[in-house]
């Protein structure tokens, strides 16, 4: 069972690892090389202490236990215990081949001495034996349910924890075997910025990598301390360190980590990469430029400062730049899932919806443990209108990510494309409470909202958009939906007026078209109705929806039938239902009456 153990701990199975040598211990308490063991599985710095004080209580001689406290801090420094020797077994493994070979005496056998010091001892170790297991068994839960591992690759990916939202709507099952494509392990990636080291450091080095794969970001710094204090200008310890503190969102500190790597070798490339992400984090504005380019230059096969600044490209809305700077991250790291879940992004911006589903595929495939690729997957599963599937993908991925306002934000939308406008409240509201500065979330609620008729909160949900984000078309384009609703035509027309030249392809400038048109036609300026409406019948047919197109006719032939109708109620939505809504029975803000049978001019008045 030992030797199961410590082949777990090799292979970074430590929940097994745990299980096995917490039996162990059940049956023999006492014998310091399975807490040795222990705390190798173990996963807080007060755990793995607890189980090194408790074997060096048991074997004040154990040299194993002796230089684990010393690299925790633990034990003042000791010249006589000397480094972990490099190219033969380690002092606990040979304790382990003495076990196999012969069986070990008793520790109250070899104790000598009086017998009253017998019965001393006997006591002491009474005690010790029922504290230990007192306070032992208060933490050692086997029991407890562990987060799936999750292989980091470059930037830690967060701890995967199961979640349910006790404001939203049951969500269901999750797809069978997700639990264990979650938890199966993938041959890691080394990571880029970790260099060999040797001497009594190696150890912490592989410590702290192994915390920093973990999640655990302050074991991660105390190790990485440890080494640069033992091989001054170690720039890459000092750099985990730095991104230890950037993933507990300790930004400030992590800055300091960064520039001490710096100073410790200015040609160290991921440093600058580091200082580029918290700078990010601590200003969605930072410009970050010069610290990617310059990790570029200092090592031009570096894949993550490539994708770092396909991403800042496609912020600033230059595609073709992040389309070349993540197709130079395929070169460098070819079937890289990262790359497929940026390139899915990058085409989804430019509204290349199945080739963006493609990649969201491909990246899901190549790394099923890969949580952002859900949520990739997800966003395109919306935008190609497979509305079922981007719920069942989006509810598994906020049910392990739970802290991600994007992803209740489309989650939000795809329940409305299912007309379930409670859950899509409910979704909408959880994603504001993470982020209130989430435009689109106000604009989701705000379709929500309209879509049931409450135009007056409809307005307000927009209204919040476009203060967050003026120079959205979609934001600006709802808020004078929502005037539309209201039937104030004048804010409606001088709402979509300046957006105009905001328009990005026929969809949009169908949109733009339809609410001029219609508030033009209600603040009886036929001539720029009647513009309007036919310019909308003149874009290609795939870009605007045949329920569009027929209420646009029927507006054109309203100013030539010599019998006056009413104005047709406006369609509020976004995109037209498919399901033709009643006749309102509202009488029309006003009549617009043709002065003859002709079809009139565009300069004509009725």
């Amino acid at each position: 069972m030992l030797q199961h153990a410590i082949e777990a701990i090799r292979q970074e199975k430590f929940a097994q690892a745990k299980e096995l040598l917490t039996k162990l211990l059940q049956t023999d308490q006492n014998n310091p090389l399975y807490w040795v063991w222990l705390s190798a599985a173990m996963e807080t710095q007060k755990e793995r202490l607890y189980c090194l004080q408790a074997a060096l209580k048991l074997d004040p001689t154990n040299a194993a236990a002796r230089r684990g406290l010393l690299l925790m801090g633990a034990l003042p420094p000791d010249e006589s215990i000397t480094p972990f020797p490099m190219n033969h077994p380690r002092p606990w493994e040979n304790k382990v081949k003495l076990v196999e070979e012969q069986p070990q005496e008793p520790v109250m056998k070899r104790l000598t001495g009086s017998p009253v010091l017998k019965l001393a001892v006997i006591f002491s170790v009474a005690g010790l034996i029922l504290g230990g297991t007192f306070f032992g068994l208060r933490f050692l839960n086997v029991n407890r349910p562990a987060a799936p591992q999750v292989v980091i690759v470059g930037t830690p990916r967060p701890t995967v924890t199961p979640y349910k939202n006790a404001n939203a709507p049951d969500a269901p099952t999750v797809r069978p075997g997700l639990a264990l494509q979650l938890a199966e392990t993938y041959t890691p990636t080394p990571v880029y910025a970790a260099t060999p080291h040797t001497g009594a450091s190696m150890d912490s080095y592989r410590g702290a990598i192994r915390a920093y794969n973990q999640g655990q970001w302050d074991n991660a710094v105390l190790l990485m301390e440890q080494v640069a204090t033992a091989e001054p200008g170690s720039a890459d310890a000092l750099f985990f360190a730095g991104e230890a503190r950037r993933m507990a969102k300790r930004y400030n500190e992590a800055l300091g980590y960064y520039a001490g790597a710096m100073r410790a070798n200015p040609n160290f490339a991921p440093s600058y990469l580091g200082r580029a992400r918290t700078n990010l984090a601590l200003n969605p504005n930072a410009n970050i430029f010069s610290d990617l380019n310059l990790a570029i230059d200092l090592d031009p096969n570096y894949a993550e400062a490539y994708l770092e600044r396909a991403g800042y490209f496609l912020r600033a809305g230059d595609y073709a730049a992040a389309r070349a700077d993540t197709e130079q991250a395929d070169v460098i790291s070819p079937g890289s899932p990262l790359v497929k879940v940026l390139l899915a992004r990058i085409l989804l911006a430019q509204k290349e919806n199945p080739a963006a589903l493609e990649a969201a595929q491909q990246a899901n495939q190549l790394d099923l443990t890969l949580l952002e690729g859900y949520l990739v997957l997800g966003m395109a599963y919306h935008a190609n209108g497979q509305t079922d599937q981007a719920v069942q993908v989006l509810e598994t991925y906020v049910q392990y990510q739970p802290d991600n306002a994007d992803a209740f934000t489309v989650l939000g939308a795809a329940y409305i494309d299912r007309q379930d406008y409670d859950s899509a409240q409910k979704y909408l509201d959880q994603a504001l409470r993470l982020d209130k500065t989430h435009s689109e979330a106000y604009f989701w609620q705000g379709e929500s909202l309209l879509a049931q008729g409450k135009n007056e909160s409809a307005l307000e949900s927009f209204q919040k958009s476009v203060d967050l984000n003026a120079n959205s078309f979609r934001n600006t384009e709802g808020l004078a939906r929502a005037y539309l609703a209201l039937e104030e035509w004048g804010k409606a027309y001088l709402t979509i007026s300046p957006v105009e030249k905001m328009a990005a392809d026929n969809r949009e400038r169908g949109q733009y078209l339809y609410i001029s048109a219609l508030a033009n036609q209600n603040l009886n300026a036929p001539s720029a109705a009647i513009k309007a409406w036919k310019e909308l019948l003149s874009l290609p047919e795939q870009d605007i929806p045949a329920e569009r197109r027929a209420e646009a006719q029927r507006q054109l032939d309203q100013f030539a039938s010599p019998t006056p109708t009413p104005t047709v109620t406006p369609l509020i939505s976004s995109t037209p239902t498919k399901t033709p809504r009643p006749a309102d029975t509202r009488q029309p803000t006003m009549t617009l009456k043709p002065t003859n049978t002709k079809q009139p001019t565009a300069t004509a008045t009725p």
